[in-house]
């Protein structure tokens, strides 16, 4: 009878961590936002709201050292890791290399496609994602013609909780997002679950295509909610004129015809009242 496989080294040890980055030269880069999972618990509670089944590809962005890689790639059909940094597709190369259904790609998130990646009908998405691409990158996936059916992420707590906002407490972001995506805030992270340490907490998010508005119809409510977020302290009086080129007048004729009170503030105003304003302003626009 032959002798069973050597046990895996646990990549949630931070001394394989340390010794996997000193094999390929990885050192962890702060501008980069690179901050390597070590808490096993974290792990499981990712990988248990992604819920991969055997049917399912999953695309995963910054693998880091393939700590979440090999987890999916157990359950997965198949995991195609995604990272810019050439060190860590070497590190995810290193441990994941006798995982026959895990693809290392070096490449940008922002950029890639999945489907030039092979991702099948269905499809995942999963990733520890810097607080610099957050919002461009999951209002990428989400607002594709043929979205990820979920996603689970870490991100920053502050932008977690901006993303799942309630009523009158959303951001630019949260509309972009909330236009193309249900969020569900799952659970907060502490900086002691990562090495190095980041400075701030983090979040698990997961999110679930929801859209919302048709691909003009959003373009148009977003063109108009980014030039009124611009004055996001002041009321919608300010931030409408704004978007109406300075004219108070059209301005506020905008609003009346979306019926929408110029006394409330950007952050109080959900995707259909955007989507109002931009029809008001399309409909009152001078005819040519």
């Amino acid at each position: 009878m032959s002798d069973p496989s050597p046990a895996r080294p646990d990549l949630c040890d931070s001394r394989t961590l340390h010794a996997v980055a000193r094999r390929v030269g990885l050192v962890a880069s702060r501008r980069m936002g690179q901050n390597f999972l070590v808490d096993r618990a974290v792990l499981d509670d990712i990988v248990a709201a992604l819920d991969p089944g055997p049917d399912d590809d999953v695309f995963e962005i910054g693998p880091g050292i393939g700590t979440l890689t090999g987890e999916l790639s157990q359950r997965a059909r198949r995991v195609v890791a995604v990272d810019v940094d050439e060190l860590c597709v070497a590190a995810t190369r290193t441990t994941q290399r006798d995982r026959a259904n895990v693809t290392v790609v070096e490449g940008d998130a922002l950029r890639v496609e999945p489907s030039a990646l092979g991702m099948g009908e269905r499809w995942l998405a999963a990733g520890n994602i810097p607080y610099s691409i957050t919002t461009p990158l999951l209002t990428r996936l989400f607002e594709m013609e043929f979205p990820p059916q979920r996603g689970v992420f870490l991100v920053q707590r502050e932008v977690a909780a901006r993303l799942a906002a309630g009523p009158g407490a959303w951001s630019l972001a949260t509309v972009a997002v909330r236009s193309v995506a249900a969020v569900e805030r799952l659970r907060d992270v502490a900086p002691a679950s990562f090495d190095p340490a980041p400075a701030v907490h983090s979040s698990l998010v997961r999110l679930h295509p929801a859209r919302v508005l048709d691909q003009p119809a959003r373009q148009a409510a977003l063109d108009v909610a980014r030039l009124a977020f611009q004055m996001r302290r002041k009321t919608l009086r300010h931030g409408i004129t704004h978007a109406a080129g300075g004219d108070e007048h059209i301005g506020m004729a905008w609003l009346a015809e979306a019926a929408i009170d110029p006394g409330r503030r950007p952050g109080t105003l959900s995707v259909e009242e955007w989507h109002r304003i931009a029809v008001a302003a399309r409909t009152l626009a001078p005819q040519s």
